[in-house]
């Protein structure tokens, strides 16, 4: 068996939700239209591990329940802490490989029939393979794109982001700047209508006084 062209590979550094981390190990599988479904297991030296489902071009974190809070099936629907989730799907997959330590464990068998429950609260995953009764419950949510990257595609996020904060500065010290003069245009316009007005008072004062100075009135005939 093959493994078909995945994002990250075995022991590629992958930034996991902000978070460094090591691709430990990964499973693959193909459904029945041929669209490969890859399983990664995400380690870190410090904190526990994280499951990632690729499957049809987008990222998925896969979160395994706990032993004593696993879902509890009726028929078409599963219960969990009362809320009922029900199937929506089953996919059919065909095993091409593993590498490392796969999520999950070595597969057991070729084939894996994973269901998808929806409720209120999100998606479900219940993987089984056929002739068997073991069940595997995980919550299923989806990834924004930026949060399973690869190193180059990481430096290059933090590249553009960098340019994109040099940007928005070099726009904001254009307003600072733009603020100031026009602070100053109208501060220089107040001062030139202060004096203009100041002028105009002195002016017309220095009038009235010299038409009411002494000798200034003319005398009529006598």
């Amino acid at each position: 068996m093959s493994l078909t062209s995945a994002k990250f590979g075995q022991d590629e550094d992958v930034m996991f939700s902000g978070k460094a981390m090591r691709v430990a190990g990964l499973v693959q599988y193909e459904d029945t239209n041929a669209t490969a479904l890859t399983r990664y297991l995400l380690s870190e030296s410090a904190g526990a591990p994280a499951i990632l489902e690729e499957y049809d071009g987008q990222f998925y974190v896969l979160r395994p329940f706990l032993p004593t809070a696993q879902p509890v099936p009726s028929g078409s629907n599963l219960l969990v802490m009362g809320k009922k989730y029900t199937l929506s799907g089953v996919r059919k997959l065909r095993l091409l490989g593993t590498s490392g330590q796969p999520p999950g464990g070595t597969p057991k068998a070729e084939t894996l029939l994973s269901g998808l429950f929806e409720g209120e609260m999100g998606t479900l995953v219940r993987d089984m393979t056929p002739g068997s009764n073991a069940q595997i419950f995980y919550s299923r949510k989806p990834l924004p794109a930026n949060d399973a990257l690869n190193k180059s595609e990481h430096a290059a996020l933090r590249e553009t982001e960098h340019l994109a904060a040099e940007a928005r500065a070099q726009a904001e010290s254009e307003d600072d700047e733009s603020l100031a003069g026009s602070q100053i245009l109208k501060a220089a316009i107040a001062i030139v209508t202060i004096v203009i007005v100041a002028g105009l008072g002195y002016a017309c004062s220095g009038s009235e006084d010299e038409g009411s100075a002494p000798g200034s009135a003319r005398s009529g005939p006598r």
